[in-house]
């Protein structure tokens, strides 16, 4: 096993079944916080004060370009709460982005330069999230039973050009293709199985071939309860998932649901342990994950975003005791 490696070279043992020289990890927090901390250490302040090891670059895909949406904001937060479209039909004449265009790799190209030595994970949105601004989820859930037949039309739009974007992202110095979509909330799937088949992943299938034949991995985000449907994740060929919250996901079940198949980007609680708990809580909690996540095929602890409360030491020992995992 080699010591002191880079980033790069450290995720890419875990993604290829090899061990490490000890855990990769990223972090996520609420985005006051992260403008915080980067005005304090600056830009990137997870990297160059926590030297995480994954950065996320997104792919350019401007979706529903030029459409304005009806918002409200909290102190915090900027929520859109009227669709962009009245119906799916209405949808159906609205321009796509051009995935061929110029500036779809640019943020993908732009860290790989900044970051030579991190592994980069790029991330484009699943097919129901780039349909969810239109409808809003409580049409669009609804349009899945009414309109069937205007969603495949909608999805069929979206289909190619998400295909050809995720080709033009695995031409570039990636590491991971990284779709997101939430399809769980707290209390399990917001879609039945055969919705979710028929829906989203049968729509990413040539992505991830495409993927796979580029060398990549392929990994999905999605919050909430997600172990009811892990066997989909296996079954489409997926690599790993993101981020398992603890308080919604036991570990060890899910180590028992992923059968050696699938890897896991995550599974630190971002809610209580680390945020509220005591420097020695978030210790423990660390090293607790680690050890009922150490037999998966692949870990790379990372978490959803940390609240803004969080105190800063909490932090620093969380990082600290990942960087202890599997030294």
């Amino acid at each position: 096993m080699k010591a002191d490696m880079t980033s790069r070279e450290r995720v890419r043992c875990v993604l290829e079944g090899r061990r490490p020289d000890r855990v990769p990890f990223n972090f996520w927090m609420d985005r006051d916080a992260m403008a915080k901390y980067d005005e304090r250490w600056g830009h990137d302040f997870r990297v160059h004060r926590f030297d995480v090891d994954v950065i996320e670059a997104f792919v350019g895909l401007p979706w529903w370009a030029g459409l304005q949406a009806r918002t409200v904001q909290d102190a915090k937060t900027t929520w859109q709460v009227e669709p962009l479209a009245d119906s799916l039909e209405q949808a159906l004449k609205l321009d796509l982005p051009d995935p061929a265009a110029p500036g779809l790799c640019q943020d993908l190209i732009a860290k790989r330069a900044a970051y030579p030595d991190k592994a980069i994970f790029a991330l484009m949105l699943a097919p129901l999230d780039v349909l969810g601004p239109l409808r809003l989820a409580e049409n669009l859930c609804l349009d899945l039973y009414d309109r069937p037949d205007v969603v495949h039309a909608m999805l069929d739009r979206i289909k190619p050009i998400l295909i050809e974007a995720a080709r033009n992202a695995c031409r570039a110095d990636i590491d991971v293709l990284y779709l997101a979509g939430d399809l769980c909330s707290r209390d399990g799937p917001m879609y039945s199985l055969s919705h979710l088949r028929e829906f989203v992943f049968d729509y990413l299938i040539e992505v991830i071939d495409i993927a796979h034949a580029a060398g990549k991995k392929v990994f999905y985000h999605t919050d909430g309860r997600v172990l009811p449907i892990v066997s989909l994740f296996i079954e489409y060929g997926f690599d790993g998932i993101n981020p398992l919250e603890p308080r919604l996901n036991d570990a060890s079940d899910f180590v028992s649901a992923a059968g050696g198949k699938l890897m896991l980007y995550g599974g630190l609680d971002n809610c209580r342990a680390i945020p509220d708990g005591t420097p020695q809580t978030v210790r423990r909690h660390v090293e607790q994950q680690y050890q009922a996540l150490r037999q998966l095929r692949g870990l790379i602890f990372s978490t959803h975003d940390i609240p803004a409360h969080c105190p800063l030491e909490n932090l620093e020992v969380m990082v600290d005791a990942i960087k202890h995992c599997g030294a």
